[in-house]
């Protein structure tokens, strides 16, 4: 078991404020080195970081997060909040076909992406099929660049269809990054979600929420692991044991403080991975 962290859980100190989220009042210095030195200090495996809170393909320093992550696995994140838009337009495929590139420049051997969000679930049913072609698109040119891409079940799509886009887009290259936080959020059974995924999986965003949300689209809010709604021990019993584990943050309450909810997820991950490793020895 590998334990990586995923930039999403700094937001709000990245300049994302979430509906009915309060401002902490302080920033990080950037989503790059800044989330990168936070994973090293926590003696992290890996380290996940969300484009969205990167500069741009064409002025991203390379080299600099190359250099912040030595020793550290590094991937990548693409599509907040809405990924391809479910294949209604070519910019955002233009986008991550320029990430695709970035991504191999960085070593990364993995690309998490999205093909939507939960804004737009409600057209999933009509528009899943409108993906398919982008998909294979993005996939031929993941596979030439000597990556791969995991897909989000991104509060958008039930595994079932995670499953059905990625029989119908047909290409190894494209596998899956499992949340089981979102899972619940689209009425699935997470551990039933997990089993179902879980040859295809890549990766995996790690977290533990409320089981109401106030907010649809901002989801339930983000708890300590282990006090809320989510079976983490049964779903990690489910998926491989080889994937990276990233601790992932939602939506957050006003007295919400990431980095407490970071080191403690961290350390829940790290409890169970010496479990698991008591049990195996034995």
């Amino acid at each position: 078991m590998r334990i990586g962290l995923d930039s999403y859980s700094f937001h709000r100190l990245l300049g994302e404020l979430r509906p009915g989220e309060a401002d902490p009042g302080a920033r990080l210095a950037d989503g790059g080195p800044a989330v990168i030195g936070e994973a090293r200090r926590l003696g992290l495996d890996g380290v996940s970081l969300e484009t969205c809170f990167l500069d741009p393909p064409g002025r991203l320093d390379v080299e600099a997060l190359r250099e912040a992550a030595d020793g550290i696995e590094l991937a990548l994140a693409w599509g907040a909040p809405n990924g391809l838009e479910l294949g209604a337009r070519r910019p955002p495929l233009d986008d991550l076909l320029a990430w695709i590139g970035v991504a191999a420049e960085l070593g990364c051997r993995t690309l998490r992406i999205v093909v939507g969000g939960p804004a737009l679930r409600p057209r999933v049913a009509a528009e899943l099929r409108n993906v398919v072609e982008p998909l294979r698109e993005a996939a031929a040119s993941a596979r030439g660049a000597g990556l791969r891409l995991a897909l989000e079940n991104h509060g958008d799509l039930t595994a079932a269809q995670v499953a059905e886009l990625l029989e119908r887009v047909g290409d190894d290259s494209i596998g899956v990054c499992f949340d089981a936080a979102n899972a619940v959020r689209v009425g699935d059974d997470p551990v039933e979600a997990a089993r179902l995924l879980a040859s295809r999986v890549l990766m995996a965003h790690v977290k533990d929420c409320e089981r109401a949300a106030a907010d649809p689209v901002a989801g339930p809010r983000s708890v300590p692991f282990g006090e809320g709604v989510v079976p983490l021990e049964e779903v990690l019993e489910v998926l491989p044991s080889d994937v990276l584990l990233c601790v992932e943050l939602g939506q957050l309450g006003p007295d919400a403080d990431e980095r407490e909810l970071v080191r403690q997820g961290v350390a829940w991950l790290e409890e169970h991975r010496a479990a698991s490793t008591a049990v195996e020895v034995a």
